[in-house]
Parts: C-alpha cells; sequence; structure tokens
C-alpha cells in the first residue's frame, strides 16, 4: 500500500486480453462499481483507495444488500465477456462514501463448468446472514463478528427452522454444503450453455436478494434528535456554532465523530472537513437513519461499532483488517465525542483514565470533548440504571483530570441552561 494507492501483484502474468481490458471493465469503473486501476505490466495493478476502509462487521443490513447486489452485477458484467467472477466474499467489497465497490480486480476468470465457482460463497457471505438479519431480527454484521467466512448452512437452517421453507432462501438450503471449494455447488435451474445458466442464477439471487429487503428499525437513539429533552433550545444551537467555529479553525482533513447518534454533528463537519467524516455509533438503527441523510456528495463513511468493546485487529496475526482506533488514530485530524463519556464512564463502567486513553488512540490531534455534570439528567437516568445512589467520581474535576494527562485544553465553553461544558483539547 502507498500513500495514494493499492498496489497488487498477480501470482501469474494475466493473459491477454483479460476481463480487465475489456469495454466492461472500463464501463464499470466509469460507473463506481469497479475500483479505479491501472495494469502495469501484466502482473501488478495500482488501484486507488477509499477515503476509509470498513468491514462487513461494521456494515448496516441495507449496506449488504448493496454489496449482495454489486457483486451480481461484477458478476453479469463478467458474463458479458464469457468470464466468471471466481470470488463472492463480502471482503472484496469497499465502501466509499455511501457506494459500494469491488476491489478485487484480479478474480475473474474463464467460465470452466456449469455451477457457478462462486456460489456457495455468496450464500455464506451474503444470502445468508441477510436471511438471518430479515426473519430472525440478527444482523448480518453480527455473523462476522462471529466468523469471517460468513453464515454456513447447517447454521441458518437451525436459525430459520420451518421458517425457510416460506422464504425465498429455501432452495439454496436444499443443496449439500459440498460440491465445490466455496461450500456449495450452485443450483442447474435449466439445460443449455455455462453462460445462460450462470445467467439465470443471477437472476434468481437477485430474486431471493428482492425477498430480503427490511423495513429501518426504530430505537431510542435514531429519534434522539427529535425527542431529547436536556438541551435548552439556546444551549443546543450555542454548540453546533462551537463545534463549528472549532472544526473551522482546526481545518481538519479528516474528522471522526464518536456516538454520532443520527449525524446531527458529523453533517456540520462534513461541511467543512476537506476529506471526510467517519461517522462511529453502536446503534445499528441511528447508523441506518444517517444512511438515509447522505448523498455521492456527502463525504461520510459510517461504521456501526461499540466502542466499548473494539477488536484489536481481526484476520491473520490479527493484522490482516486493522482495529477502529488504529485506522482512526492514523487518519482522524479531529475526533468529536459529544454527549459520550458518560455513557462509557457510567453506563459501561469504564474508568475515566482509560476513556481518555481512547480518545487519545483515536485522534491524530484535536479532541472535541463534552464534559457532563452530575445532575445532567441524561447522567442521573444513568445513575439510577446502575442502581447507583449518586455520581460520586464523575465529577467535572474527574474528566478534567483524566483528559489533562493525555491532552492540553486549549478552550472550554459552558452550554447555556446546561450541565454540560464543550472543550477543545490538543494531543500531547
Amino acid at each position: 500500500m502507498t500513500a495514494d494507492g493499492v498496489i497488487r501483484t498477480a501470482y501469474a502474468p494475466l493473459p491477454f486480453p483479460h476481463f480487465l481490458d475489456s469495454p466492461a471493465a472500463a464501463k464499470l469503473v466509469e460507473r463506481g462499481l469497479l475500483t479505479p486501476f491501472e495494469l502495469e505490466g501484466r502482473s501488478v495493478i495500482r488501484a486507488r483507495k477509499v477515503g476509509f476502509a470498513t468491514f462487513p462487521w461494521e456494515w448496516t443490513h441495507a449496506q449488504f444488500l448493496q454489496a449482495a447486489n454489486l457483486t451480481l452485477d461484477i458478476a453479469e458484467a463478467a458474463l458479458s465477456e464469457n468470464q466468471e467472477l471466481k470470488d463472492a466474499s463480502a471482503f472484496n467489497i469497499l465502501f466509499e462514501r455511501d457506494q459500494p465497490e469491488f476491489c478485487d480486480h484480479f478474480s475473474v476468470q474463464p467460465i470452466r463448468r456449469r455451477e457457478w465457482w462462486a456460489y456457495g460463497q455468496f450464500l455464506r457471505h451474503f444470502l445468508f446472514p441477510l436471511a438471518a438479519s430479515r426473519h430472525r431480527d440478527m444482523e448480518p454484521a453480527d455473523v462476522f463478528k462471529a466468523s469471517l467466512d460468513g453464515l454456513a448452512p447447517e447454521s441458518v437452517r437451525k436459525l430459520l427452522g420451518a421458517k425457510r421453507w416460506s422464504s425465498r432462501i429455501g432452495i439454496a438450503l436444499l443443496q449439500s454444503s459440498g460440491g465445490s471449494s466455496n461450500g456449495s455447488a450452485s443450483p442447474v435451474l435449466a439445460t443449455g450453455p455455462a453462460k445462460s445458466l450462470h445467467k439465470g442464477l443471477i437472476d434468481f439471487l437477485r430474486w431471493q436478494l428482492a425477498g430480503l429487503r427490511r423495513a429501518p428499525r426504530a430505537s431510542m437513539w435514531a429519534s434522539y434528535e427529535t425527542t431529547r429533552s436536556h438541551y435548552q433550545a439556546t444551549g443546543l444551537e450555542r454548540k453546533r456554532e462551537i463545534v463549528a467555529r472549532w472544526l473551522s479553525g482546526a481545518a481538519p482533513t479528516w474528522v471522526a465523530d464518536l456516538g454520532c447518534n443520527q449525524g446531527e454533528f458529523s453533517l456540520i463537519a462534513a461541511g467543512i472537513a476537506r476529506a471526510g467524516v467517519i461517522a462511529v455509533d453502536a446503534d445499528m438503527p441511528a447508523i441506518e437513519h444517517l444512511r438515509t441523510r447522505l448523498t455521492a456528495d456527502t463525504p461520510i463513511y459510517t461504521v456501526c461499532a461499540g466502542l466499548d468493546d473494539l477488536p484489536a485487529g481481526r484476520g491473520w496475526m490479527g493484522r490482516e483488517y486493522r482495529g477502529l482506533p488504529q485506522r482512526l488514530g492514523t487518519q482522524a485530524d479531529v475526533t468529536m465525542a459529544l454527549a459520550l463519556i458518560h455513557h462509557l464512564a457510567i453506563g459501561r463502567s469504564i474508568p475515566l483514565p482509560e476513556v481518555a486513553e481512547l480518545m487519545a488512540a483515536a485522534t491524530r490531534r484535536h479532541l472535541i470533548v463534552e464534559y457532563v455534570e452530575p445532575q445532567d439528567p441524561m447522567v442521573q437516568e444513568l445513575l439510577v440504571s446502575r442502581d447507583r445512589a449518586d455520581g460520586a467520581g464523575f465529577t467535572l474535576a474527574a474528566q478534567r483530570r483524566a483528559f489533562e494527562t493525555r491532552f492540553r485544553t486549549i478552550e472550554e465553553v459552558a452550554l447555556e441552561g446546561s450541565p454540560r461544558r464543550l472543550a477543545l483539547l490538543e494531543k500531547l
């Protein structure tokens, strides 16, 4: 990987012509479906990097549907050149802002059989996790937190039970677990040339995916902007003004918004950051709501992740897929932690010095943090939920002390009519 791109080397020189030489591949790049690339000889590809890489365990249900349909788009384009997609992994998809793109340029080969070689992997990485989400209230992201290879047929059979017979994926679960190295042989839907069979299967998979769409889910955080009552209107407007002023003064290339909820302040930052905003929240419905507010011109990259349970890294030797703190800490010039630290310190019983340690790890230079005094209604609600009589230990002075071990205070401002204060800090 270089500063401006990713370099990949093939096991053997690509034949000529290859799918990457074709008009179909050029059209995919033009449509934003295939990561822009340059061939350097016949063995090396230099591809453009996405702004911020996210992984399947950080995606919403709707993102999985986008990624699944894009995978079929790539497979169909390969068919137009008498080729087949040989890998249908969710890890071959990256999101550039709100749009998915396929990044595994080498993953195309001549059609060699009647079955689609990548069919079993497509089931495990897309169809089965989406079915579990649609019919059993289980997020596809949770599947990849448990296994990097998705959801096996025997697992989805147990999850769906008799429900599988009334869902569109029933035929997929009739297949044996053998048949190809990707885990399941594709069904022969008709007789004829292999290319037409592949096209029929792709069309059938699209029909199955259409039945796995899901209505947006509700949560208290997905409606936070319209239901919160602990800010006066003047205090909230003052908060927006202060955050915008500090961001403008810092002139960041990248901003991270931790605990972004519906993205109110992520959207403010998106109008200021030169490159983009990384919006992080543990609440899937809140992230889904934020994504409905994005357009192709909105430089926001969403991440669904709980800050109290962040893996340091995954994959081979824990280094194949970097953890979120490592990604943020090398990219975000300013990190925002607004109305957040009391949820970690009280709601999750994380010691304040360790909360400050996480924030220091998640920014390159600046932090905008919201201090909250014990009499705040949300703090009191958290204390009751934890069966604690008072906010001993969670004082304004304790919050300042914890953060001053890793940051110096540039400015601190009280919010009118609220026991909350905003602080602009710089990393020591």
